[in-house]
């Protein structure tokens, strides 16, 4: 199967989001970036969380996953 914005919940407060794309922890390594910021999520529990935002700010975040396990994967 390949990866959808279903995939990943998010929550959101006045300063915090978190994401959770804890059904696919196993099979990739995480990368979150935010403009110039990035976290990169070692641990693959398939949960973080990013703080310290602006109330009533819109922000674009970036995934980058990347695969584990050298089989083949289609991302939609």
């Amino acid at each position: 199967g390949g990866i959808s914005e279903n995939d990943i919940k998010t929550f959101v407060t006045a300063t915090t989001v978190s994401f959770n794309w804890s059904t696919m922890t196993k099979e990739f390594s995480v990368s979150v970036s935010l403009y110039d910021t990035s976290q990169i999520i070692k641990n693959p529990s398939g949960f973080f969380v990013w703080s310290n935002l602006t109330p009533a700010t819109l922000y674009t975040f970036n995934f980058i996953f990347e695969q584990l396990h050298l089989d083949f994967i289609n991302v939609s």
